[in-house]
């Protein structure tokens, strides 16, 4: 029985003090602490981030292939290889007792409102992505980021970008559908061009637009009315209608949170589409299987009450689930002797 694999396998899925009393119930005896599984989850987690480097490196020779920007986004039978991204935070832990001491030192003489922002706990960020492959299926990515020599998501799409699709003669048809973030436009620019056509994600914009308007409105009822007059417009893609009817709402509650919405839909305002039309088309209008991988990687697991991370142990759990996902979790242990 090869006890580290068992023990990483269920690492994902139950908490450290859990997976170590499940195998003392397993075999009668405490074979291992909570410090061993940290222990190997590191170890097996850069082997991990080595083996993207190699990939990486090996990827380099081939070809990438170019982007096309004529994209018919409302053509049922137009050909589309999707692209999808989203980032998720956990929580950090907080600094060992020394750091925060000197920490506490060094503001000691500031304001309490500057202190109070400065020691705020820390967020740890893991960025993936999504990308079809060349028979309809995605493939989840993530940056190799334990160890000294950290692999970016950038580098790892592009190796799989050429290794998937370098071959290819006709320029590729990538539509990248997204919460319309400013860190992942700019990624997708990077790795597709910035011509690549981008399509903000129904979901989050009716999200964005629900909580900006929660803060104009002044009632329950006031604020459905506006929610339902907006979301009817951008649903159909009609932007500048939109912001017709904002710019004409008086005396907002907040309307720093007008301005805001006004800004986002300003900002947006080519990457938000005519929905409806789409739709009808039968072509994707949402990243919910975005959300759905980035809660399978990482906050199914790391995301529950009471739970902080360090950046290294949040990496190496999400980069083991990544392997899962892709169904290489076998030939991960290929080569690993058994462990009695």
């Amino acid at each position: 029985m090869r006890i580290k694999e068992f023990c990483l396998y269920f690492c994902n899925r139950l908490s450290f003090s859990e997976v170590v009393k499940l195998l003392e119930r397993l075999t009668g005896e405490r074979l291992l602490c909570e410090q061993t599984l940290w222990n190997w989850a590191q170890e097996k987690a850069c082997e991990v981030g080595t083996d993207l480097r190699a990939e990486v490196a090996a990827a380099e020779r081939l070809a990438l292939p170019s982007i096309t920007e004529a994209v018919d986004i409302y053509d049922a039978s137009s050909e589309e290889v999707l692209a999808l991204t989203d980032a998720i935070q956990v929580k950090a832990q907080k600094p060992t007792r020394q750091v925060a001491r000197k920490k506490r030192r060094c503001v000691a003489g500031e304001p309490k409102r500057e202190r109070k922002k400065k020691q705020k706990r820390k967020r740890i960020e893991t960025d993936l992505m999504l990308l079809q492959g060349q028979n309809g299926s995605f493939r989840y990515l993530c940056g190799g980021s334990v160890g000294d020599e950290p692999v970016s998501l950038l580098e790892v799409a592009r190796a799989h970008l050429r290794k998937e699709w370098g071959e290819r003669t006709e320029a590729l048809p990538v539509v990248a559908i997204t919460d319309g973030a400013r860190p992942i436009r700019l990624l997708l620019e990077e790795l597709f061009g910035s011509s690549v056509v981008v399509i903000v994600d129904w979901y989050h914009l009716s999200k964005k637009v629900y909580q900006q308007l929660s803060m104009v409105a002044h009632s329950k009822e006031e604020r459905e009315r506006m929610e339902g007059r907006v979301l009817a417009l951008l649903w159909r893609g009609e932007v500048g209608e939109t912001l017709s009817f904002l710019g004409g709402i008086e005396a907002p509650r907040k309307e720093e949170a007008l301005s805001k919405l006004i800004k986002y839909l300003e900002n947006h305002a080519t990457e938000i589409i005519d929905y409806e039309r789409r739709a009808k088309a039968g072509k994707w209008i949402g990243s919910g299987r975005m959300e759905k991988a980035v809660d399978q990687a990482v906050g199914m697991r790391q995301k529950k009450k009471g739970m902080s991370w360090s950046e290294s142990g949040s990496r190496a759990l999400a980069l083991l689930k990544v392997v899962e996902l892709n169904n290489e979790w076998e030939r991960l242990w290929e080569s690993t002797p058994a462990v009695a």
